[in-house]
């Protein structure tokens, strides 16, 4: 059984939240987790905290060890850090929309592509999810 930890959740933001509850489920310990990363313990304890901003390094190196996607441990390290949305925005939030399309992948059991989308593929794919253009005209899709 792992060392008890001495971060508390309420002091970590939802990265290390995150980290924390993969830590418990896993029975491992935050320098067993540090060391399969090849992340410096002291930096992947900094990353749990609220208010800091792990490198896109440590992320890819946590996420090949978690079993995600490096998007998926960012948009968790970056929630909140996105610039206010409107008020008619409906609470809904670029972070949000990328944990679910991640968490509907994985479900599904599709994996991230390997080469990014054209423009034209991206625009049909939000088209069927229903997105519109500001205008309500429906632009043109190849």
């Amino acid at each position: 059984m792992p060392a008890r930890l001495q971060i508390k959740a309420e002091d970590c933001s939802p990265l290390g939240q995150f980290i924390l509850q993969y830590l418990e489920q896993q029975s491992i310990s935050m320098n067993h987790l540090a060391e399969l990363s090849g992340v410096p313990q002291p930096r992947l304890r900094g990353a749990c905290f609220k208010g800091t901003c792990p490198t896109p390094e440590t992320l890819r190196k946590l996420a090949r060890v978690m079993g995600k996607h490096h998007l998926e441990l960012y948009t968790l390290a970056y929630e909140g850090r996105i610039g206010q949305l409107p008020e008619d925005a409906d609470d809904i939030s670029l972070d949000l929309l990328m944990r679910e399309l991640f968490e509907t992948a994985r479900e599904l059991g599709f994996t991230v592509p390997k080469v990014r989308p054209s423009k034209a593929k991206i625009r049909k794919a939000l088209l069927t999810l229903g997105f519109s253009s500001e205008n309500n005209t429906m632009p043109e899709v190849g």
